[in-house]
């Protein structure tokens, strides 16, 4: 069978089991099994598969059509132009949160700039071709994969950041790709900012690539020891007030949850979606908290949900807390992030 039968084949029946995008999956699989990228592909097709490739092909075909999500065959996501391991433990990062990340960046970048004129002002006029301005401390919280804060660490200069989940599971794959893009990122576990004065911090040392026990009594990396030895157990992270808090928490409301694709309601861990009644259960506990591990003008910025800009405009003013939030779209123009400043 020619290639580009074997793929047209691939894509109906994945669009017979109501996979969208169905062509491009069938390609991306195509391209998975054989290691070659989609220029090589098309300049191939009309090349004949062997048996054995058709016989794996459709196999992986078969897994897809159950509503496996692609980025579970293939075990990566590209996000912010870096390669993620991914897993049932985590959310497969989406291009809406690339929307979070680069206003993060972008803030950070110009809070840099900022800071360097103010001390070359007060130092001497040259000193800006030699000045180093101050390190900021950046907290990704519910980080899941590790994209949004990894992304930021790579992206921005002089930044330390420190990314928290409550499962350990997530943050064994999290420090697993920090390593795999050479980003240097804290890992603490525990419920929202609990993790920060007294969660259970994850050794830098150890190799997280075995994924980590639930309870994370007996997780353990390739070196048998564990990943969050007792002595570093509740002590909570290096940095208790940080520049900036990112945070892309569970948001779906409760009763939306069934209605999501297979790919997601099945496959993807229900901690990292379901937001309550609401969807905006964690919204309030962390415009609540997140005030208290601010430093002096730090940026609160939060992924929402695409009809949830009115309500943490609300919440966020109501609080008290914060200066008046900046409700930022998508491309589709719907709601995507919020940010505001603690005052």
């Amino acid at each position: 069978m020619k290639i580009r039968v074997l793929i047209k084949e691939g894509e109906y029946r994945l669009s017979k089991a109501g996979v969208m995008d169905a062509r491009v999956d069938s390609e991306a699989l195509y391209c998975f099994l054989t290691g070659c990228d989609r220029v090589v592909l098309f300049l191939n097709k009309e090349q004949e598969a062997d048996a054995e490739t058709e016989e794996k092909y459709f196999k992986l075909i078969e897994t897809r059509a159950a509503r496996v999500p692609l980025q579970h065959i293939t075990g990566t996501q590209e996000f912010m132009g870096f390669e993620f391991k991914v897993s049932p433990d985590v959310l497969i990062p989406r291009q809406d949160t690339e929307v979070l990340v680069t206003e993060a960046a972008r803030t950070l970048i110009d809070e840099r700039k900022s800071a360097a004129h103010a001390k070359a002002k007060r130092r001497g006029g040259l000193f800006k071709l030699f000045g180093t301005p101050p390190e900021y401390d950046v907290l990704d919280l519910c980080c899941g994969s590790g994209a949004i804060g990894i992304s930021l660490a790579k992206i921005c200069e002089d930044i330390f950041v420190t990314a928290s989940d409550v499962s350990r599971k997530a943050l064994a794959l999290a420090a697993e790709n920090a390593r795999k893009n050479r980003s240097d990122v804290e890992f603490v576990c525990g419920d929202l900012f609990e993790a920060i004065t007294s969660g259970d911090q994850m050794d830098p040392k150890v190799d997280p690539a075995a994924a980590a026990d639930a309870t994370g009594a007996s997780a353990s990396g390739n070196s048998g020891r564990p990943l969050w030895p007792a002595k570093l157990q509740g002590k909570g992270a290096r940095v208790r007030m940080f520049d900036m808090i990112v945070s892309n928490p569970p948001y779906i409301k409760t009763s939306s949850i069934a209605v999501l694709q297979d790919e997601v309601k099945i496959h993807e861990p229900m901690l990292a979606l379901d937001g309550g009644e609401d969807g905006l259960d964690y919204y309030r506990k962390i415009v609540a908290e997140a005030h208290k591990y601010l430093k002096k003008d730090g940026w609160l910025f939060l992924e929402i949900g695409y009809d949830q800009g009115e309500d943490l405009r609300k919440m966020i003013m109501e609080s008290g807390h914060y200066s008046e939030p900046e409700i930022i779209h998508d491309l589709a123009g719907r709601d995507r992030v919020v940010k505001c400043r603690k005052e």
